[in-house]
């Protein structure tokens, strides 16, 4: 095989792979902020990123309800606590570290005074 023809292979397999990726890639849609919510004409418009839109019919979206808020509810409770369990680790770290470990903001300022 020349040195030609190992390039082209190359090349043709790297289009694949390029090809695979893109139709990965917009199987899924990640949405991690929403900027608008809107119905008309029984379909929920929801607007996210820079103006791309998630339209929802209704009917189905009814159905869907009772699943989704089910699961929203517990995701969102084990976030909170483990939230509140890094809040809970984080005080306790700090009541028993030692008290000259950090300084006043009235020391601060006297001691860095250059830096204000």
């Amino acid at each position: 095989m020349t040195s030609t023809e190992r390039l082209q292979q190359k090349i043709t397999e790297l289009e694949g792979d390029l090809l695979e990726a893109r139709n990965y890639k917009s199987k899924h849609t990640y949405i991690h902020e929403t900027h608008h919510l809107q119905c008309s004409d029984g379909e929920m418009h929801i607007g996210y990123d820079d103006d791309k839109w998630l339209v929802y019919n209704t009917d189905q979206l009814f159905k869907d309800l009772p699943f989704i808020i089910n699961q929203v509810v517990k995701e969102n409770a084990k976030m909170q606590k483990m939230y509140l369990s890094q809040i809970k680790e984080e005080l306790l770290n700090l009541m028993t570290e030692p008290e000259d470990k950090y300084m006043d903001i009235e020391d601060q300022v006297v001691n860095n005074s250059e830096e204000i």
